[in-house]
């Protein structure tokens, strides 16, 4: 009776603990994922993966918690649970490796985070017929790690495969598709020429455009990266229409004030000031300065720098607005 009783508590703290992470009250679910596992450890064991479920579970709520230290612990232990059942584990492992490299990342371990991506990749390749969507995450994950640091010839193949896949198992028009081209378009490798980064971007733009509320958010990164390599073209009307674009879409995604806005804010003004336009220049960095001094401090450089700028730009802007009066 009470087997019944822990497994009726058992399941409803689960169905709770969703609703808890839904509604993002993180240390409500995680206190009921700790009662779970206490009852799933009494109820089967220490090394049943039945116990994976809540131990995926608490290390969300830690990781949305910001108590990744935690997180790690579960994840491990979650890991080691997967690894050593003789059944599949729920999640399976390859969600409670992903999760593992997640909190890697959040930590700011990435080589450890790269090296569990390529621990699954590894897994993949043993399969008999893994899961194409599954490969691609991975190795676009891993490349855009990889590129990050500084590898982006390691990364460039991990990118053509993830396309690959993706263009077979999607077709060439799905978002996801969209995605690995943006990745690879601005982390390219030297081999790659700015002109072909900039029919990558078009084509991820395109696919983006065509998808509507789906492909809000990385339209509006496109934007800003394309108006980048074409910046570097030497083409600063269409670079400066771009990053126009870029501001409008993230905008309309974050609001006026938010840090993201920062960087296309600044390439913008920095095109308005060098093609003369020292009052649309000007309003540009004003924004931008309030943005880094909120986010960043007064002193960091890159706010240091932005008021140089802007202090720079004054006036002119001052000269060309009693010029127009």
């Amino acid at each position: 009776m009470r087997r019944w009783r822990d497994g009726r508590a058992y399941r409803r703290l689960l169905d709770e603990v969703a609703d808890l992470l839904a509604e993002a009250d993180h240390a409500g679910a995680e206190v009921r994922c700790s009662e779970a596992l206490s009852i799933a450890e009494r109820l089967h064991g220490k090394e049943h993966p039945e116990l994976c479920t809540p131990l995926y579970a608490l290390a969300a709520a830690q990781i949305a918690a910001g108590r990744a230290e935690l997180a790690l612990a579960c994840c491990l232990r979650a890991v080691a649970v997967a690894e050593a059942a003789p059944g599949a584990s729920s999640p399976p492992l390859p969600q409670l490796l992903t999760q593992l490299a997640a909190v890697h990342e959040r930590r700011g371990d990435i080589e450890e985070a790269e090296a569990v991506l390529r621990r699954m990749l590894a897994g993949f390749a043993r399969m008999r017929a893994p899961d194409a969507g599954e490969v691609s995450a991975v190795e676009n994950r891993l490349a855009l790690s990889l590129a990050r640091r500084g590898e982006r010839a390691e990364a460039a193949p991990l990118f053509e495969q993830a396309l690959a896949r993706r263009e077979d198992a999607l077709g060439r028009e799905h978002p996801l598709v969209a995605e690995v081209l943006h990745n690879f378009a601005t982390y390219r490798p030297e081999t790659r020429t700015l002109g072909e980064a900039e029919a990558m971007f078009l084509r991820a733009l395109g696919i983006v455009e065509a998808s509507g509320e789906a492909g809000r958010e990385l339209r509006a990164a496109i934007l800003h990266n394309l108006a980048v390599v074409v910046e570097e073209q030497a083409r600063r009307d269409d670079a400066a229409a771009l990053y126009a674009r870029a501001l409008a879409a993230r905008e309309d995604l974050l609001g006026q004030e938010h840090p993201d806005l920062r960087a296309t804010l600044v390439r913008l003004a920095r095109l308005h000031d060098g093609a003369g336009r020292a009052e649309d220049a000007l309003a540009l960095y004003e924004r931008a300065l309030a943005i880094a001094e909120a986010s960043l401090g007064a002193e960091h450089r890159i706010t240091t720098a932005i008021r140089a700028w802007k202090e720079d730009a004054a006036p002119r802007a001052a000269q060309a607005k009693r010029a127009r009066s």
